[in-house]
């Protein structure tokens, strides 16, 4: 037992540390001068964009996310939005932003028979959606999105600022969850607020950065064509991720701008909210199995709550957990001051028992490689692939889920 609750007790001093080092990374990139790429060409470089919207149903408060990239403070752009279905409730939205906006260039793209067949060979809906948008593309800088994205009128400005220098391919930027919609959606922001964006900060700081985030990305159309379009990336399910490695590996620079957009969380359940952290956390493990394995050591408050169990209430179990508490709670606290997110500081109080959700979804993570997306179960191969899970095997998941004993593992391990 001294050994075990050694070891426990210096995976909480090492969380600790870790704690610190994210709040340094957040100081270092959110209060370090802009660089003289960004700020100059702020004013000088606008060339033409094409927005690319993919979108799918009807969303929560779609057509306020998507009026904000019609209100832009930018000479000249286009908006492309897609669906796969001609029935899809979007197209509604987008017909009343036509009539709200007609001074936008708004273009809508269904998919017709010939591309649904293509959309059933391609797992990743949205890269076909994607696939399927880009001839109707017409300018040369491209700036993509998810549907649940709600940008300021200066966004446009700032994310093909770095694309001024000929040697920057891709620019992505940090985003901020927003929970309107009750407490799925406010556990779901406390997720990306107080997890994803620290690790995020902290990750560009310890090495080059190569990554690109789905919330917001700007793209030079030739280094798109260079890594052979979206194509290659059709079945994966980390597309953002392995889009900003190819990139890179193309000989481009990538840019992570100290710039924050919101997501408006669509979670109205708690199984909402599980569905989609656990496809999350599968994508990271399958990304980065090796680093995923070692971010347990990331979770300070679960390091204190075994503190204090291995060493079956002692002073020093005790004295261990407020000190992880100490770290987790500064650290955050410093990080949101930092990026302004004065409403998540008053929710801090939450961030303990997330934690500790936390750690029961890192465990969910390894117990299978299937994930529910957009209502479809798939299975993530080694690479990344995905795979629609057969309808035998969905239907022998159906039976068995009706045996009470087993149901509760079912749907951990379908989820």
């Amino acid at each position: 037992m001294h050994v075990v609750a050694a070891f426990v007790i210096a995976a909480a001093a090492l969380s600790c540390a870790y704690q610190a080092a994210q709040f340094l990374a957040a100081w270092r990139f959110l209060r370090r001068p802009r660089r003289p790429i960004e700020a100059d060409a702020d004013q000088t470089f606008t060339p033409p964009i094409t927005v690319l919207k993919p979108l799918k149903g009807p969303g929560l408060d779609l057509y306020a996310n998507l009026a904000s990239f019609c209100r832009q403070d930018y000479p000249e752009y286009e908006i492309v939005f897609g669906v796969s279905d001609r029935n899809d409730p979007a197209i509604a939205v987008v017909e009343r932003l036509r009539r709200d906006f007609p001074h936008r260039r708004l273009v809508l793209v269904i998919g017709d028979t010939h591309a649904k067949a293509a959309q059933r060979q391609t797992a990743n809906g949205k890269i076909a959606n994607l696939i399927r948008m880009m001839p109707h593309a017409r300018h040369d800088v491209l700036v993509m999105s998810d549907a649940d994205i709600r940008v300021r009128p200066d966004y446009l400005r700032a994310m093909v600022a770095p694309l001024a220098d000929p040697r920057v391919g891709l620019s992505t930027c940090l985003y901020r969850g927003r929970g309107y919609f009750g407490l799925p959606s406010v556990l779901e922001s406390l997720f990306i607020n107080t997890h994803f964006v620290p690790m995020i900060l902290l990750d560009q700081f310890v090495q080059r950065f190569r990554r690109a985030y789905g919330a917001s990305i700007a793209l030079r159309r030739e280094a798109l064509e260079r890594i052979g379009g979206f194509a290659p990336i059709a079945d994966h399910l980390a597309d953002d991720n392995l889009l900003g490695r190819r990139v890179s590996d193309a000989g481009y620079r990538l840019v992570l701008l100290p710039y924050v957009v919101e997501t408006v969380l669509d979670a109205t359940t708690m199984a909402d909210v599980w569905r989609h952290q656990l496809r999350w956390a599968r994508t990271y493990r399958v990304c980065q199995p090796v680093g995923w394995f070692f971010s347990m050591v990331t979770q300070t408050v679960s390091w204190g709550v075994l503190a204090v169990l291995v060493t079956r209430g002692s002073t020093t179990g005790w004295l261990v957990l407020a000190a992880s508490l100490a770290c987790r709670l500064g650290s955050l606290a410093g990080t949101l001051q930092l990026l302004r997110e004065r409403d998540m500081l008053r929710r801090l109080w939450l961030v303990p028992l997330y934690d500790l959700g936390y750690s029961i979804l890192w465990t969910a993570s390894w117990l299978s490689r299937e994930v529910n997306w957009s209502g479809e179960r798939l299975h993530v191969g080694r690479d990344g692939r995905m795979t629609p899970v057969p309808a035998a095997r969905r239907a022998s998941a159906t039976v068995t889920a009706l045996t009470p004993a087993v149901d509760g593992g079912r749907r951990i391990a379908r989820r």
